[in-house]
């Protein structure tokens, strides 16, 4: 049976800032994918914390925060493995979806999304591979950022698909979210926006008009015409089949010794997921799956450069009930990575952001150019208003 439980693996531990900076009185929590000096980094899984040994150091995110004035406070749930965006975690529970109790949290960084959206933290680090910082972000109405891929920032942070892992933010605030960004991330190129490129294909098509109802806002926040509004469309089943080929053969090169002596110790829905990358080999298929993530990064980087931005919806629904059909949350979450995997392919920074409009709750993400990380942030901050949901 389903339950709602703490967004935590361990509440009790505190770490002090190591000096003062710019996120002073600023209290985080941590996925349990990232090393804490001390403790066991336990990846959602209670057979991996038995069999491994506490960390000697902290993940450098964690150091930088702790440089800048924010205090450590607790680690969270992980879905097992960071190997799902459902939020359930079979050995922990379900982290609460404060804002629809009903419904999953989404995943992977549910408990740190739970955390934040629930008001223990003023924010908590997740992880995104393949959307485990967006989906949740969406799925709990707060804000949710992936930054551009940059391998320097995973020191300390355990890995699940290194080609796509990030260290990305969960917050209810943009302000907040600015400030962590500018403490976490190097990408400094500034935006020179002068157009507005947005999807356009079956799933944005399904969401009816509040979606084009968002684009007419969010450019009039930004002060850009109609006339520079472009739809675009990508073969997103191409791009969803090239990552999951090379996630399932990174996750399986860096789990699946560990996961062959302990089949028994995982959780059914993960149980699949591996099974999925065992049988990925490195063949012409993984090399056509690299291949096109290549050319999609130039071929959207290139569209993008500094001038552009790419809005699409962050999930293709709000959260699922947990009592909906299996069938049909496997067709919402597949949707889902479809959508996710645009910037997970093109390494670019995304920020998801939580809007609040007639009683309803969804989110619309933005896309910028590799490295346009901070000026993304600082964009994010104009957009405050009646349509989102800031605090």
């Amino acid at each position: 049976m389903l339950t709602m439980n703490s967004p935590y693996i361990d509440s009790q531990l505190m770490i002090a800032p190591e000096s003062t900076g710019i996120l002073n009185g600023l209290a985080f929590s941590v996925k349990d994918v990232m090393a804490v000096t001390g403790h066991i980094t336990g990846l959602g899984n209670p057979t991996w914390t038995a069999t491994h040994q506490p960390a000697k150091s902290n993940a450098i995110a964690i150091t930088k925060l702790l440089n800048n004035g924010a205090t450590l406070d607790g680690i969270t749930v992980s879905d097992e493995f960071m190997f799902s965006i459902k939020g359930s975690n079979y050995h922990y529970g379900d982290p609460l979806n404060p804002k629809h109790p009903d419904c999953f949290t989404g995943g992977s960084s549910s408990g740190s999304a739970s955390a934040v959206s629930s008001g223990l933290v003023d924010f908590a680090l997740g992880t995104d591979t393949g959307g485990s910082v967006r989906v949740p972000a969406s799925y709990c109405g707060i804000y949710g950022f992936r930054p551009s891929h940059d391998l320097s920032m995973l020191a300390g942070i355990a890995p699940l698909a290194t080609s796509f892992d990030t260290v990305g933010v969960l917050t209810k605030s943009s302000s907040i979210l600015k400030k962590v960004g500018q403490v976490l991330y190097s990408g400094n190129v500034r935006l020179d926006l002068k157009k507005i490129y947005y999807l356009d294909n079956s799933i944005t098509q399904s969401l009816g008009a509040e979606y084009q109802q968002e684009l007419g806002r969010i450019g009039k926040s930004l002060g850009i015409q109609k006339t520079r509004f472009q739809p675009v469309n990508f073969s997103l089943d191409l791009l969803y089949n090239a990552f999951k080929r090379i996630q399932g053969f990174q996750a399986w090169s860096n789990y699946g010794k560990w996961i062959s002596k302990h089949p028994q110790d995982i959780g059914p829905d993960i149980a699949d997921h591996f099974a999925f990358a065992k049988v990925v080999k490195s063949d012409i298929g993984l090399k056509e799956a690299i291949e096109t993530k290549t050319k999609f990064a130039k071929l959207l980087n290139g569209l993008l450069t500094n001038q552009a931005i790419l809005i699409l919806p962050t999930t293709s629904s709000t959260a699922p009930n947990k009592n909906e059909d299996f069938k049909k949350i496997e067709r919402l979450r597949a949707q889902t990575q479809k959508l996710t995997t645009i910037a997970g392919m093109a390494g670019t920074p995304q920020v998801a952001i939580p809007i609040s409009q007639s009683g309803k709750d969804y989110s619309i993400s933005i896309i910028s150019g590799v490295n346009t990380d901070r000026s993304l942030l600082s964009l994010a901050t104009k957009l405050k208003g009646g349509m989102l949901n800031d605090e």
